[in-house]
């Protein structure tokens, strides 16, 4: 059997390529949704999984057969999930197509060179990480995420003045496109067959780093510059990952944290009133919005519903660093924990812990020392000397 995928684009016939018209006259059977409908006739509309039923039961006939993907077979396509999923025996070939992406940025005279590509559509997670840190985002939407939600979502995160485009149904007759702040559409209804283009002109880059003087402290604990720098760093935070951060203190680093893991979230607990307040007003002064911050002491009700970690950060422990530890892993075995000490006590505890529950552990003591002025010299002052100390479940 051979299989071509082919992107058919956004859903107009005028643009389908003319390789893709060539080869539907030689094709003996073509599946596609009903998104094609009124387009190709005689098709077979199927769904993912009972494509690839259809290609095994089907793979050793001599057949042409192609499979309909919507827009471009490299952008969020169904042709990943065929290649994957294919017999061996089938010959299996992709023709690319006009993604929604390429028709809507060019009706909106825009250019996505410098725009965060990313797809909603039937998938978890969020928009706002994206948003806090690019200026241009293009989104497809459905699913759990259809652009009510996400219009939503942006406003409860304060992100309620970006410029939102909406296109629907693009490139059929009743196309329509939409364009004004979030805060102004939230009250509209879209078509869950939409794409958006959100703009934040004042979008933070990750890559700068946080410094001291950044933070508003009052007389919250802070993690200080050097240290935050290397937790993260010993951590290995991913664009990706899930984190934590235990006893959030000023929010400095929460904040850190968060620039890391710049495409999800990082959730924050603190058990001290006047500290929560001033880490949350630092994540809205500072724009870092991928944060969400619970009052509380951990392991509290709050925390037990953050989801799993990959990563988490334990700053401030109150005593309750076992439960904390145990807590974390229940949710997701895997999980690396970085605990830091100042004091013999914790560190004690620390390594006691991770060692009972067969955790791999490393630890780096860190000692820093910043130059202040006196008269005419610069003198070194040495802040407090603070362990690192990370443990890895083995099996991780």
């Amino acid at each position: 059997m051979n299989v071509i995928v082919a992107g058919a684009g956004p859903g107009a016939r005028y643009l389908m390529t003319e390789q893709l018209r060539e080869t539907l006259k030689a094709a003996d059977v073509v599946i596609s949704s009903v998104h094609f409908d009124g387009i190709i006739k005689g098709h077979l509309k199927l769904g993912i999984s009972d494509t690839i039923k259809y290609i095994e039961a089907h793979k050793n006939e001599r057949k042409n057969v192609i499979v309909l993907a919507s827009g471009d077979t490299g952008f969020y396509s169904i042709a990943q999930t065929i290649s994957r999923q294919v017999p061996k025996e089938v010959n299996l070939r992709f023709l690319c197509g006009i993604s929604s992406m390429q028709y809507f940025v060019a009706r909106m005279g825009m250019s996505y060179a410098d725009m965060k590509l990313v797809s909603l559509h039937g998938r978890g997670g969020s928009i706002v990480p994206h948003v806090c840190y690019n200026k241009k985002v293009f989104s497809l939407t459905g699913g759990d995420n259809k652009v009510d939600d996400i219009l939503r979502e942006l406003v409860a995160f304060g992100l309620g003045d970006v410029k939102v485009s909406i296109g629907e149904r693009l490139s059929m007759r009743d196309e329509r496109i939409t364009r004004d702040t979030a805060a102004n559409l939230l009250n509209r209804k879209f078509s869950s067959l939409a794409v958006m283009i959100i703009e934040n002109k004042n979008a933070r880059d990750p890559l700068i780093p946080l410094r001291d003087g950044d933070f508003v402290r009052g007389k919250a604990p802070m993690t200080k510059e050097a240290v935050r720098e290397l937790s993260a760093f010993e951590l290995g935070i991913m664009p990706g990952e899930t984190v934590y951060d235990i006893g959030a203190g000023t929010g400095a680093m929460t904040c850190t944290l968060a620039l890391r893991a710049r495409e999800n979230f990082v959730y924050a607990i603190e058990k001290d009133r006047e500290a929560f307040e001033i880490a949350g007003n630092n994540m809205k002064r500072l724009g870092i919005k991928n944060i969400k911050l619970v009052f509380g002491e951990a392991p509290s009700d709050e925390m037990k519903d953050f989801p799993p970690a990959d990563k988490v950060f334990v700053g401030g422990s109150s005593g309750n660093l076992r439960e904390i530890v145990t807590l974390v892993l229940r949710k997701n075995p895997k999980a690396e924990i970085l605990v830091t000490a100042v004091t013999m006590e914790t560190i004690t505890e620390a390594f006691a812990l991770f060692k009972g529950m067969g955790m791999e552990i490393s630890s780096r003591l860190v000692s820093v020392s910043d130059a202040h002025k006196l008269g005419r010299y610069h003198l070194m002052r040495a802040e407090n000397p603070v362990y690192l100390i990370k443990g890895v479940p083995k099996e991780a």
